[in-house]
């Protein structure tokens, strides 16, 4: 296909025309796939992110074979978004239609998964009428693509188990929308994809949300060690030994047992010496993973079976993972003891992991991956090519850094102009407040208040309020009364059906003309985990900057990435500019169309310090904030130019 061609003859696109913003990135999508490269973009709401990346993906995948297109996204509402944007592109097509299907985990799909197989009921013997069934409705997806919670619905209601019928029907797809960890948790991902008869070098990768998947990954490691859950890992062993037959099995058991009983014993000697060893003032301290492996070689009964205690130590932990008892809904101890173990193994030593003693409670240790691109980098490198995109991915140099994208070939990156007018959305910056640690205090704390005083009393509806931390928030919110609003604050515990409900209450509260003060967290389900659509907030408040408090995680990542990049680069990759994405992200959530307006307040004076400012993209230009009257007069002055319907 001829470049200067490329718009023209792109059929996949699910609307009449192109945003000036979707078509260069449409343009710069298709380039970066055609010649299997990586493309990052920097994309803010309203572009059209999505129908375009789709659209490009779509164009390359047509002149391919037996590829697929995974989109992969943290977020259920954007599953249903990408199912409703290939619908509009089958409305356009004269030929077959795309074939999409959206996946979820098992556990939520399966209608009888047993804990103990870990399998359905739909993996035993089906009779040959429900395969047929199975098939039809395989076939009925495929021809007018469903979010999976219709794919649930319609399931149960023909006695089906919607994750056969989803995996049936994947085989034949075009493409898979599903969570970040398909593709960036080994074990799911060698589960996963043989079953859909693709390898990675078959797939384009779409990711949204993109700034999200350093921590996904990063959190896809973490692995946690307590004495309670060696003490809940004997008791496991204990039941599942009495279901083993075979003497040479119960003869194997017993040395795990013994094994295990030993663990039980040392564990409590180390954490009572690292619990010594960790300075006055503190609570923690770091761990070598050479201790660590120690501590589980010195548990391994001698075994005349084993070579080494290494080889050993590797039996122990497969036979960890065999182990089946009935917990309920919760992972079992012995597999999350033996995930520990294998990450250990494979990262004895390594400078990418860092091992934390806490010795809150009865003490834990916990281990932490400090370069994500250890597991993206081979991903992307064997992938089709990719397009990273989020209205956060900011600078995207970054987070090709971090990734490891930067050394693969074909690599472009580019932030792209938000489509909306920047007086539709005006930000402000209060001079003279500040989360600073140093400087917090009883008079700062009261003149951040007066501001959110200022903004609740001239803000004609709803407003969301963003703190570092739940401690902060509640700081904030719970020793003032506002002015005629209902506080609804976020619970760190909220199910997805309390989240589901925010808009709902939103507008029904909008309808009698309740006014709600909105609280919640950076990085939260409130700031990122719901779109506020049909614009449901008519201000928002950013108080300070979420960057994280000193600790031996953070220390050790930052001293990382300076060994990595560069000292410059070691504060501003592994504090300073994600803390000020969060606030970005926050700042984000009112306008979601060209049509919404609302007035964006940052209470924190370090926006403008040069350091910070520069973490901002180049188009900031904010409205400065001596003092709550002032930030009262621009809020005031602005909703008396605009008219909500």
């Amino acid at each position: 296909m001829p470049e200067h061609n490329k718009i023209e003859q792109t059929i996949f696109f699910a609307h009449e025309s192109l945003r000036d913003g979707q078509k260069e990135m449409l343009e710069d999508s298709i380039d970066a796939l055609r010649n299997e490269g990586h493309h990052l973009a920097a994309a803010p709401t309203g572009i059209g992110k999505t129908a375009a990346a789709l659209a490009a993906a779509l164009e390359v995948l047509s002149h391919s074979i037996n590829k697929k297109i995974f989109f992969l996204t943290g977020r259920q509402s954007q599953h249903k978004i990408v199912i409703e944007t290939i619908r509009d592109i089958n409305k356009s097509l004269d030929f077959q239609n795309i074939k999409c299907v959206d996946l979820i985990g098992r556990q939520s799909m399966c209608l009888e998964l047993d804990q103990f197989s870990g399998k359905c009921n739909c993996e035993g013997g089906i009779s040959k009428g429900k395969e047929i069934q199975y098939e039809r409705f395989s076939e009925e997806i495929l021809d007018k693509p469903l979010h999976v919670d219709e794919v649930i619905s319609k399931s149960r209601g023909r006695l089906l188990c919607p994750w056969k019928v989803l995996r049936n029907s994947a085989k034949d797809a075009d493409i898979i929308v599903c969570d970040y960890n398909h593709l960036f948790i080994d074990i799911i991902r060698e589960r996963s994809l043989p079953g859909l008869g693709v390898s990675l070098e078959d797939i384009i990768i779409i990711v949204d949300e993109a700034h999200n998947l350093p921590d996904r990954i990063r959190k896809g490691l973490e692995r946690t060690l307590t004495k309670q859950m060696v003490i809940h890992g004997r008791f496991e062993i204990e039941e599942f030994m009495g279901y083993v037959q075979s003497k040479s099995e119960e003869k194997m058991w017993e040395w795990v047992m013994k094994s295990f009983k030993r663990l039980e014993k040392n564990i409590g000697t180390h954490f009572e010496k690292w619990n010594r060893e960790i300075e006055s003032n503190k609570k923690e301290k770091r761990i070598f993973s050479s201790e660590l492996l120690k501590l589980f070689l010195d548990s391994m009964i001698p075994n005349e079976n084993y070579d080494s205690k290494e080889y050993a130590l590797s039996k122990f932990s497969k036979m960890l993972k065999d182990v089946v008892v009935d917990n309920g809904d919760k992972e079992l101890s012995c597999w999350r003891i033996a995930g520990l173990l294998d990450i250990i193994l494979k990262f004895e030593n390594k400078k990418e992991l860092v091992l934390v003693f806490n010795n809150e409670k009865a003490g834990k240790l916990s281990c932490h991956l400090l370069d994500p691109s250890i597991i993206s980098k081979p991903i992307f490198s064997k992938s089709s090519g990719s397009i990273l995109m989020s209205g956060t991915l900011y600078p995207p140099t970054m987070y090709s850094d971090i990734l490891g994208l930067t050394s693969l070939r074909n690599v472009t990156l580019k932030e792209y102009i938000s489509p909306f007018e920047s007086h539709n959305k005006p930000i402000s910056i209060a001079t003279n407040v500040t989360t600073r640690y140093k400087q917090r205090g009883p008079e700062n704390t009261r003149k951040i208040c007066e501001h959110i005083y200022s903004v609740a009393k001239e803000t004609p509806g709803h407003i969301a309020i963003f703190a570092p931390s739940y401690k902060l928030l509640n700081e904030f919110i719970d020793n003032e009364g506002w002015p005629n609003r209902l506080v609804i604050k976020e619970k760190s515990d909220w199910k997805k059906s309390e989240i589901d409900q925010i808009i709902p209450d939103l507008e029904k509260y909008r309808k009698i003309k309740q006014k709600i003060l909105l609280a919640g967290v950076f990085g939260g389900k409130l700031s990122e985990g719901i779109d506020y659509n049909n614009n449901i907030l008519d201000a928002v408040i950013c108080i300070g900057i979420p960057v994280p408090p000193p600790s031996v995680f953070s220390d050790a990542l930052k001293g990382f990435l300076e060994t990595k990049f560069g000292r410059n680069k070691g504060w501003l990759y592994g504090s300073m500019q994600p803390a000020i994405n969060s606030v970005i992200q926050a700042m984000g959530r009112p306008i979601r169309s060209s049509k919404d307006k609302a007035f964006i307040v940052l209470l924190d004076s370090r926006h403008l310090d040069q350091s910070y400012r520069k973490c901002h993209p180049e188009n900031f230009s904010p409205l400065i904030c001596n003092d709550s009257e002032t930030t009262r007069r621009y809020i005031a002055r602005f909703f008396s130019k605009i008219q909500r319907s």
